[in-house]
């Protein structure tokens, strides 16, 4: 191969790509960059950069004469380059030419991927191609040209999503492997993308909207700095994202507001596809969370499925919305998918987005290609019909939506209804009330809190049904491991501050589930509704959903006395430490803005206390051990609930030798066998009473991190060694572990 353009000068290139020498000032690729310029143009990604300095070609390969001239002439305009390498296999209909060989190595006419040429030999040649290219671009340009290898990169991403080339655990591409090639353009100005290669798939795959590697909003981002700011590519990740979830998490929040609720969001297009593919493996739980419930009929790889999107939200809690490729009838395979009659489906509103994109296709001279719906289909009796600006639908006849388009078909979902679920109160903001005498309640989520304690909705009878059954269940399991048990309703903060709550009356869920139990069942279950109404001390905080730590003094003292342990000693230590002054946002004042904050007394413990957390950022399946070497009662007490009892440890540590708390609405039988406690507590907070699934349903405990897909789930030493001991509570390192703690050998019931 001839006529390498003329080489140029190098320096070494500094290892931190945070110089701001480095950075480009003109953008060059293949249709990356065309897309790229368009975005800029229409105000759908912010750049540093003009739109007319990116240059672009589509399927060019990274030896186009046309590529390297107008690098060139930017050049030697005084600029730099940011060169986006693009598929080693673009123009590899050269390689069925018998001159190759001899041909000039930089030329034009030879554009995309020929099949025909995707032989292992000519992927070989055309690498030889492309790295020889590569270096004609370093060798001209020096440290003026910076670039990245994002098809190669993209390559490996998606191989690995479909489980291709990986043998022994490892990936190992026949010809195209990104850290072999990287690696041969020692002293390039390179912005590695390695270090995501370490990271999960299912995150990483959130930078790319398609398998041809077409960068989504967070790629943009993503290459905007690093190749124009210098950043690196975890760091740069990591800006983009949090750049394009926090739109995403405040549009589900309106749309939660709009509907006064969690809207589950279903159906078959390329939009909702799109939009799971934005999310990760983790996002659509985030997103939920927020009030917007991702369950697609077409199920992605690494992504929840429409069963793990219901484990916690319930269908009939949510405001169903479809999203239908040309408005096709989707209520018999929404059914089938959600276990539900079909009439169910036939009045919920399905918007037709591919519809919409056509005339922006057919005015860029192509002709619409959905991949979902068409023909003489039946049509929903409900369709929303939407117009597109031409930004919105990305370019290719397949109707994907650009970020604006993403947004647009959110911003539809979050227009308010006509009727405002709270018109007494000052103000409502996601999901919160704030009242005349600043109290907050939460009044929506995912347990349409106000509706139930309006009597607007009524728990169905297969929830009344569970919950007595798990109740007896566990009663009969903890019988016969001779423990104490009890389960705690903790009251939702109207059912206790009553006269504060602007919508009367108020129906309370602890009240019709214990109407509903049989009357044997009903000493095994707290709800201190009533009694929390009689402190003197505020049993809530204003800005929050929890109780304050008086409140929570007075539920540990009736848990206590529920389950016959005296403590009256420990219990008023508790009382008299309850003296810290804090000032801080709940998790209800957190929501306005500004941020409204709270102030009160807090426990300040002074007996000793050891306490361990597992890893991770998660609810379902977190871990707490306390260890009180002081403590009267010198048992194990074994929880299952939520942030109720998490709030509670301090107080409880007070009493027990022994705390042990796991996050679940379930009690898990395996873990009673494990921890082998002396005294087993459940709760939940009473708005989770809205729809209660049966203990039969539970996964193993340990199990929850995996099913989230955490991945960082290393314990570190300190933690790994008390849940060791915990879970081994009868062995000989078990015993040398708490003497060592100094927490005093167990003192079994009598």
């Amino acid at each position: 191969m001839q006529d390498v353009p003329p080489t140029g000068t190098r320096k070494p290139v500094p290892e931190r790509g945070d110089d701001a020498s480095d950075n480009a000032t003109t953008i060059l690729g293949p249709s990356h960059a065309i897309r790229w310029k368009w975005h800029v143009r229409d105000g759908v990604v912010a750049a540093c950069l003009p739109a007319d300095r990116f240059v672009g070609k589509g399927g060019a390969p990274v030896w186009s004469r046309a590529l390297f001239d107008a690098a060139a002439r930017a050049v030697a305009q005084g600029g730099r380059i940011g060169l986006i390498v693009s598929d080693f296999r673009f123009g590899n209909g050269v390689a069925l030419q018998p001159d190759h060989e001899s041909a000039p190595l930089f030329q034009d006419g030879y554009l995309g991927i020929n099949a025909a040429a995707m032989t292992p030999e000519m992927d070989r040649t055309m690498l030889e191609r492309g790295i020889a290219g590569v270096r004609a671009w370093q060798a001209a340009f020096g440290d003026k040209a910076r670039f990245i290898f994002w098809d190669l990169f993209g390559r490996q991403v998606h191989d690995r999503l479909a489980g291709q080339y990986i043998g022994e655990g490892r990936y190992r591409h026949p010809v195209f492997n990104y850290a072999d090639i990287v690696a041969q353009f020692q002293g390039a100005n390179i912005a590695d993308l390695s270090q995501l290669l370490r990271s999960p798939m299912h995150e990483v795959q959130r930078l790319f909207i398609d398998s041809s590697n077409h960068p989504s909003q967070i790629g943009y981002l993503l290459l905007n700095d690093m190749l124009c700011n210098g950043c690196h590519a975890v760091d740069a990740y990591q800006r983009a994202v949090t750049n394009v979830e926090a739109e995403l998490f405040a549009l589900a929040r309106r749309i939660a507001e709009a509907k006064h609720g969690t809207v589950l969001l279903t159906g078959r297009s390329i939009w909702l596809d799109t939009l799971s593919s934005y999310m990760g493996q983790t996002g659509a739980t985030r997103l939920a969370k927020e009030g917007l419930l991702l369950a697609p009929l077409t199920h992605k790889a690494g992504q929840p499925s429409i069963g793990q999107m219901l484990h916690e939200v319930s269908l009939d809690q949510c405001t169903p919305v479809v999203v239908s490729a040309n408005g096709k009838d989707l209520a018999p395979q929404l059914a089938h998918a959600f276990g539900t009659d079909v009439a169910f489906w036939h009045d919920v509103p399905h918007i037709d987005w591919e519809t919409a994109t056509a005339p922006a296709i057919t005015a860029r001279g192509e002709t619409p290609r959905h991949r979902y719906g068409g023909g003489a289909e039946p049509k929903a009796p409900h369709i929303v019909t939407l117009e597109l600006a031409a930004h919105m639908v990305e370019q290719g006849p397949l109707g994907m939506p650009s970020w604006t388009g993403l947004r647009h078909g959110l911003e539809r979902l979050a227009k308010p209804s006509a009727k405002r679920a709270a018109a007494h109160a000052n103000q409502v903001v996601h999901d919160v009330l704030l009242t005349q005498d600043k109290i907050a309640f939460l009044i929506g989520g995912n347990h349409a809190v106000l509706k139930f304690a309006t009597g607007e909705l009524v728990p169905s009878q297969a929830s009344l049904n569970a919950f007595s059954a798990n109740i007896a269940s566990r009663h009969q399991l903890t019988a016969k491991r001779q423990a104490s048990y009890l389960h705690v309703i903790f009251p939702d903060k109207q059912s206790v501050m009553i006269e504060a709550f602007p919508f009367q009356p108020v129906h309370r869920l602890g009240d019709l589930y214990l109407a509903h139990m049989p009357p044997s069942e009903r000493d095994h279950v707290l709800y201190p509704a009533d009694a929390l109404r009689q402190q003197t001390s505020p049993s809530f905080l204003p800005m929050d959903t929890h109780m304050t730590d008086h409140g929570s003094l007075a539920v540990v003292q009736m848990m206590l006395s529920a389950v016959q342990i005296v403590a009256d000693e420990a219990l008023s230590q508790i009382h008299d430490r309850i003296i810290k002054p804090q000032r801080w946002m709940g998790d209800l004042g957190s929501k306005f803005t500004p941020p409204l904050f709270q102030q009160g007394l807090v426990l300040s413990p002074n007996w000793p206390i050891r306490q361990f957390r597992s890893p991770g950022q998660f609810n379902d399946g977190m871990i707490d051990i306390l260890l009180s070497p002081d403590a009267p009662i010198r048992r194990t007490a074994l929880l299952f609930g939520d942030s109720f009892f998490r709030m509670m440890l301090p107080h409880l540590s007070a009493v027990f030798s022994r705390v042990v708390c796991l996050r679940s609405r379930f009690m898990h039988a395996e873990m009673l066998d494990l921890i082998r406690p002396d005294h087993i507590f459940t709760g939940s907070a009473e708005r989770y009473l809205s729809d209660v699934a049966p203990d039969t349903e539970a996964n193993a405990f340990m199990l929850y991190p995996h099913l989230r897909g955490t991945t960082d789930l290393t314990m570190d030493k300190d933690f790994l060694a008390a849940w060791d001991a915990v879970t081994s509570p009868t062995s000989r390192k078990a015993e040398a572990y708490f003497t060592a703690q100094g927490v005093p050998r167990r003192v079994p019931l009598a």
